[in-house]
């Protein structure tokens, strides 16, 4: 069977082993984009986690996370878009393919059923500027490229914001 058609599975944090949590943090982590002082804990209190596996090898993650309020000013302020939470209370993110499984539109299949469990509801993700993948990825599923390009706090690089509205 083509890795391309595995099957995602998807549900909210607590239906989710402690094993499959601490892999979900893991592949963040191997991600290096991410804070992991208290990963775990934003990684529980997420709206929707999924994953793809081959066996029992994890290819892929992502999650739609309810981001909170300081760091939802953060992007607001670096971007320069108001990202209020009535308006965008999702964020698509820790979208994480094992590098030798990326060019199988995984990213894609991980993230289009979080997009159908945030009922219609506004969206926004980061990616880094030099992201070209994820830079493709976003528009395909409805995401506009928004505000300008911003540093990150994170390290020397700089962050685009893409935005879903509801």
């Amino acid at each position: 069977m083509s890795i391309a058609y595995l099957p995602v599975i998807v549900g909210s944090p607590a239906s989710f082993s402690d094993a499959e949590i601490g892999d979900f943090v893991a592949f963040v982590c191997a991600g290096g984009e991410v804070a992991s002082d208290g990963l775990e804990a934003r990684v529980r209190a997420a709206e929707q986690l999924s994953f793809i596996r081959h066996s029992v090898c994890l290819l892929g993650i992502a999650g739609l996370k309810k981001p909170s309020r300081h760091y939802r000013d953060e992007v607001s302020k670096g971007s320069g878009v108001d990202l209020r939470e009535d308006t965008f209370p999702y964020e698509l993110g820790w979208v994480f393919v094992l590098p030798s499984a990326r060019g199988n539109h995984l990213a894609e299949k991980l993230c289009k059923p979080l997009l159908d469990a945030a009922d219609n509801k506004g969206i926004f993700a980061t990616t880094k500027l030099l992201n070209d993948a994820m830079h493709v990825i976003l528009p395909r599923l409805g995401f506009l490229k928004s505000g300008i390009p911003y540093d990150s706090n994170r390290s020397a690089y700089k962050l685009q914001l893409f935005t879903r509205a509801q």
